[in-house]
């Protein structure tokens, strides 16, 4: 048995994180996956880039070390996503390099019974501020609406951009998704995207409209992962009536992310369909 815990969207509610560690000491879980916005997003925006380091070196870190001496043979893997600063990335690499996270944004690692977990954190175009995580999804896809107001990071802090201009710029999510590591076995791998694969019951907004990124649809189309957990629209399985869906072969899952109470997914992945469930939805 390899059993996995997965959520997405704690936005640095202690508490969130707090029963999201009593979970995996309960369920004696491998591994534990974390797929973006990891970090604190309310309050003074022009302070929020010094308050999501804050709660890298301090909160998370305590409480990271905690969880370790009660749980020494559970493994932590995470990424950031379109609300946390990638300029504070560097201070998730100092929890790595300390033993307490693996960063997976970009990367491949080997997990009990010879799966593989690959990392993508970009998502499509948002009519939000921080633009680090986003990239254009497809040339012929049209642009969210963009806000004149817009920035990027680096390790000194914030910067305003013109987001027009920084898109044209970037590789699309589709190029991206190519340059990923190649997996040894897509039949045994499961892909962490923080954006959700595009009209399926895992992308739809409050007003109903389906906001999923189309290439990482086509990308699971195509190659056929055992698994794929998303994030980013936390209200998707409360509109659409399911936080699960399936692409061919391909299992996909949003846990959602509501009020004070933890959204996420336990599963075996010997046997997800069958062995997932939900700390909330059932």
């Amino acid at each position: 048995m390899t059993k996995i815990i997965f959520t997405a969207d704690l936005h640095g509610d202690n508490g969130l994180y707090d029963q999201l560690f009593d979970l995996a000491h309960k369920e004696k879980a491998a591994a534990v996956l974390i797929g973006g916005d990891m970090l604190p997003k309310e309050g003074d925006f022009f302070k929020l880039f010094d308050q999501q380091k804050k709660f890298i070196r301090r909160y998370l870190k305590t409480a990271l070390k905690k969880f370790y001496r009660r749980n020494p043979g559970i493994t932590l893997y995470a990424m950031f996503g379109n609300d946390d600063w990638a300029g504070n990335l560097q201070y998730l690499g100092e929890l790595e390099s300390q033993g307490l996270l693996f960063v997976i944004h970009g990367k491949k690692f080997g997990l009990p019974g010879g799966f593989e977990l690959i990392g993508y954190g970009n998502v499509p175009p948002t009519p939000f501020i921080i633009k680090d995580w986003e990239r254009i999804d497809l040339p012929e896809v049209p642009l969210e609406h963009q806000y004149p107001a817009a920035f990027l990071s680096d390790a000194k802090g914030m910067k305003p951009i013109n987001p027009l201009t920084y898109f044209q710029e970037q590789k699309t999510i589709e190029e991206e998704l190519r340059e990923l590591p190649i997996s040894d076995l897509y039949q045994k791998t499961i892909y962490v995207f923080h954006a959700p694969p595009f009209q399926t019951t895992l992308d739809h907004l409050y007003d109903g409209r389906p906001i999923g990124s189309r290439a990482i649809r086509r990308f699971i189309e195509a190659h056929q992962p055992l698994l794929t957990l998303h994030g980013h629209i936390h209200e998707s399985p409360y509109l659409s009536g399911s936080y699960r869906d399936r692409i061919g072969k391909t299992l996909s899952v949003n846990p959602g992310q509501m009020g004070n109470i933890l959204h996420a997914v336990i599963l075996d992945l010997e046997r997800p369909e069958e062995t997932i469930r939900h700390t909330v939805l059932g």
